[in-house]
């Protein structure tokens, strides 16, 4: 019998072939298998990729359930969360005032308050450190400014109140809060500027530079990629000239030459001092704004006019962004105290209405326009009426500005204890020091302005209607050109005669 025929030859054909197959469905199984499972892993990322999340140095932390909105097409973070997030304490209304407004809110950290209002075109920020021995990322930080330092921020579209929280644009909220933010449809990351210091840090080392600037305000200039360098030790034990650089590339934007450089953040500017202890401005290419001089310091006084408030000894004095003397450093005082006027929005106390400057001499006040003539002589004893009553429901009010809804842009001044209104359109003074008061009184939510003469209580809206002063809108939008200074004799006249005929009346 041939052994290819035998049974157990077969059994062995046999057995071959149900092993080829048992190891060719294993491999098919498996082949299955993997498949299978690379499919689900493909879906379990697909799904994470898509399922939103949020991260703070790079560590993923729970989104808030109302962190953002849309609103008009914009996407607007809720102020409140952030501040949560990134460890600000958090406090509704206006900031400096005893008020619960839920449209106003101010925040604070160690290092900054951050006061903003609904609906308003600026944000503040104020500089207050609040602790000792503060660090970030672990450089020691201090203050080129005194505590209290401020800087306003200009904003085209407006913070917002919905459904009791405050809302800022997306895009305004990394200056706000000092931080960058990654903003992808699922994936939102937010850097603090610790984080970035850190980054920051172990880039400055490898370009050989031996010491980063302490100042609180400078280094938020990482916020933009630039970084305020010193060539010292960072121990203070030799003297070190400073300057600023690129992060991105290490360019130096400033040249290490400076004795002092300090950072203002609203403007994008850095201020810089040289050895004879003058101050000059920079721009953030390099550029000469102002160059040092005969000022010892230099202070943003109005970044839309670009106005800056200069000191020499003394002395006070305005220079425009081009190094133009605006008004020479002559002066005690630049702008003007407005504590004692609380009920008052006052935007800006160095440039009243955004148009004139109020200055002291050897005790008396005038007014500057921004041409820098002098349009009320220094012969004033003060700025505003003053009210010696409570502050209460229905009782008279202190007054520094008259605001458009009464017909004018009007500053109150003071001469021999007896009240006139200057115009800061007409740049005249359109209502003499004749008044014993000027002042308003706010009933029902309604705010009604009155002067006195004689004792009598005379209406000021009506008094600037009967005399036809009244120029704008309550918007503040000029109805009628200037007046001529006979027209504006003629108004005087009818003011007077307008306020012995009420006398008269009453």
């Amino acid at each position: 019998m041939n052994l290819e025929e035998s049974d157990s030859y077969k059994d062995q054909i046999e057995k071959n072939t149900r092993n080829r197959r048992s190891v060719m469905l294993s491999i098919v199984l498996c082949a299955f298998l993997i498949a299978f499972l690379f499919i689900i892993i493909m879906i379990l990322r697909y799904q994470d990729s898509i399922t939103e999340k949020l991260f703070l140095d790079g560590k993923q932390i729970a989104i808030p359930q109302d962190f953002y909105r849309d609103i008009d097409g914009e996407t607007y973070i809720n102020l409140r969360d952030m501040a949560s997030i990134l460890g600000y304490n958090y406090t509704k209304g206006v900031y400096g005032e005893y008020n619960e407004n839920e449209d106003s809110a101010y925040m604070q950290n160690d290092f900054e308050i951050l006061a903003v209002t609904a609906e308003n075109d600026s944000y503040s920020k104020y500089v207050e450190i609040v602790g000792k021995d503060l660090t970030i990322s672990e450089i020691p930080v201090t203050l080129k400014s005194e505590n209290g330092y401020s800087e306003v921020f200009k904003i085209k579209k407006a913070v917002k109140f919905a459904d009791g929280n405050l809302y800022a644009p997306l895009e305004y909220v990394p200056e706000m809060f000092n931080v960058q933010i990654e903003w992808k449809e699922f994936r939102k990351r937010i850097y603090s500027l610790g984080n970035l210091l850190g980054e920051a840090k172990k880039r400055i080392v490898k370009m050989g530079y031996g010491e980063i600037s302490g100042y609180y305000e400078n280094l938020r200039a990482m916020l933009y990629g630039y970084a305020i360098v010193g060539n010292g030790d960072g121990e203070k034990t030799t003297s070190t000239a400073y300057g600023v650089i690129s992060l991105s590339d290490g360019k130096e934007i400033i040249s290490m030459k400076y004795d002092d450089i300090k950072f203002i953040q609203n403007a994008k500017e850095f201020y810089i001092t040289v050895a004879n202890g003058t101050v000059g401005i920079l721009g953030s290419d390099g550029s000469t704004i102002i160059s040092p001089s005969e000022f010892e310091e230099i202070s943003l006084m109005d970044e839309e006019k670009e106005l800056y408030l200069v000191k020499k000894g003394e002395e006070y004095g305005v220079l425009n962004r081009n190094g133009k003397v605006i008004i020479y450093a002559e002066n005690d005082e630049v702008g003007y105290d407005v504590s004692d006027f609380v009920s008052e929005t006052i935007e800006n106390p160095y440039v009243l209405y955004g148009k004139v400057i109020p200055v002291q001499k050897s005790g008396k006040y005038g007014l500057y326009n921004l041409d820098g003539e002098l349009k009320l002589r220094l012969n004033y004893d003060g700025l505003g009426y003053i009210s010696t009553e409570s502050k209460s429901s229905g009782n008279e009010e202190s007054t520094l500005l008259i605001p458009p809804s009464v017909g004018i842009c009007g500053v109150v001044v003071n001469l021999n204890d007896l009240y006139g209104i200057f115009d800061v359109n007409t740049e005249e003074l359109i209502l003499p020091c004749s008044y014993s008061k000027i002042y308003s009184i706010t009933r029902s939510g309604k705010t009604t302005y009155y002067v006195e003469f004689n004792g009598e209580r005379i209406e000021l809206e009506q008094l600037l209607v009967d005399a036809k002063l009244n120029n704008v809108d309550e918007n503040g939008t000029l109805l009628s050109e200037r007046k001529n200074n006979d027209e504006q004799n003629s108004s005087t006249n009818t003011v007077n005669n307008s306020m012995q005929n009420t006398i008269e009346l009453n």
